[in-house]
């Protein structure tokens, strides 16, 4: 019930308006270089005090020490001088939008609110019809955008009926340029899902996404799908001899059902998934606005509501106030408190984790979600390396574009954010930006509160 609830509401938010003129174009030609930056280069728990970093055409090449780096003349500069420069941040679950990109449609309010949270990547798992083009648009540079990466057709039980249907589905969102596969699971059988997950490997395409009861986590770590929600592992962890099927649900909220939890499993479960090579983006802040017990009025008033349609804002009340309803009580906070310890299991055990914020749905809106999620992690218990590392280098390599992005090295993507504080002090410090850099074109602060403030007029339009 929650997953359709979760796609309806996601729609609510993302309706498009008529389109304006286009946003510039970046212009990712010509030098820039960050001067006398500590720089934070996200390849291993250090950092690089006195750097200075040289941009040219959208790619860096050269980061050294800044009394021997050389700034090529002309280029323009940076002052670095008590900030730290990381790579931009990855959000690897959103739900996209339909426009033209204009102030005034959902596209374009969205691409504004994450290059103004420093978000220079984005794996859209919902997109609209017809969105690759517009992502073809940002990624030529006719719209100012992060990298934009977008699912097929939802895999589903309504969608796939047989192999051959799911077969055919990931073979049609190969040819037609799709960059991942998302499933929501539902399926009849066990044997669709292998059938799909056989036919993506196939086609070269990463499957991620829910886990259901046909499958189970089993059968998704089997496959290699990524995972998001922790789906399926609660189940997973019920003691043996135990039902598992009432644990089954994204939301497990009754103290029966969670006192079935075998606490040695959640090492257990960890240490399949890194066998497994099994990535998961945990949604926390998500579950934690749903059935947490900060009352659903003070998540509407957090700063970032200022950026939400009035009809998608009342949509949210009513739905959270309706899901903690018959969803809330005695067991929610424990149901909250176990996904936090999984996540530190799978930490522990070496399993790989993606910040991923499930926005715009329930009180997380793009960009600024990306940010809630990073906090909710490390409030779980991360390290905050931990937690950048699952924003930068890890979407990267789950990506298998680790050459592309994700670090500050010679060669990389000049996709960068220029901080005013450490982030590897605290995750917060993320959100104290001085500047981003997507691709070689530099938006410093001003800038960004200019598109702000264009993506708040926008909704009035």
């Amino acid at each position: 019930m929650i997953q359709g609830l979760l796609l309806a509401l996601a729609a609510s938010v993302v309706s498009a308006q008529a389109p304006r003129a286009p946003s510039p174009a970046p212009d990712s030609a010509g030098t820039v270089a960050v001067v006398d930056v500590t720089v934070v280069p996200m390849d291993r728990e250090r950092t690089l005090p006195r750097h200075t970093v040289v941009v040219r055409d959208g790619r860096i090449v050269a980061v050294g020490p800044t009394r021997s780096t050389r700034v090529p003349a002309g280029a323009v500069r940076i002052d670095g001088r008590g900030r730290f420069l990381m790579p931009g941040l990855a959000d690897m679950h959103s739900h996209l939008a339909p426009g033209e990109g204009t102030p005034a449609d959902g596209a374009g309010r969205q691409m504004r609110l994450f290059l103004a949270n420093g978000i220079t990547t984005v794996r859209g798992v919902i997109a609209p019809p017809g969105y690759l083009a517009f992502r073809d648009r940002v990624r030529s540079g006719e719209v100012l955008g992060p990298m934009l990466l977008v699912a097929g057709p939802s895999l589903n039980g309504n969608s796939v009926k047989t192999p051959a249907d799911g077969r055919r589905m990931v073979e049609e969102a190969k040819a037609a340029g799709y960059d991942l596969l998302k499933t929501h699971g539902g399926f009849a059988s066990r044997e669709i899902y292998d059938t799909i997950a056989a036919a993506a490997k196939r086609a070269g395409l990463l499957l991620g996404g829910h886990v259901s009861a046909e499958t189970g986590l089993a059968g998704a770590l089997a496959s290699g799908q990524q995972v998001e929600h922790l789906d399926g592992y609660i189940a997973a962890t019920i003691r043996d001899g135990a039902d598992a099927s009432a644990a089954a649900g994204q939301i497990v909220t009754d103290p029966a059902v969670l006192a079935q939890v075998d606490t040695a499993k959640l090492r257990t479960v960890a240490e399949a998934t890194r066998r497994a090579g099994v990535w998961n983006g945990p949604t926390l802040a998500l579950f934690e606005n749903i059935v947490g017990s900060l009352p659903v009025d003070s998540l509407a008033a957090r700063p970032e509501m200022q950026y939400v349609p009035a009809q998608g804002l009342a949509n949210w009340r009513n739905q959270v106030g309706q899901i903690r309803q018959s969803e809330g009580g005695a067991g929610a906070e424990a149901y909250l408190d176990l996904r936090r310890r999984l996540v530190r299991a799978l930490h522990a055990g070496g399993a790989r984790l993606l910040v991923s914020s499930d926005s715009p749905q329930l009180f997380l809106v793009a960009g600024f979600g990306t940010h809630r999620e990073m906090r909710a992690m490390a409030d779980a218990g991360l390290p905050a390396y931990a937690v950048l590392e699952a924003a930068t280098r890890g979407p990267a390599e789950y990506l298998g574009q680790a050459q592309e992005f994700g670090t500050v090295a010679v060669g990389r993507r000049a996709d960068l954010l220029l901080l005013d504080a450490d982030p590897l002090a605290d995750v917060g410090n993320t959100s104290r930006i001085a500047g981003v850099m997507t691709r070689g074109r530099w938006l410093p602060r001003a800038e960004l509160a200019r598109m702000l403030a264009e993506a708040k007029r926008g909704l009035s339009n």
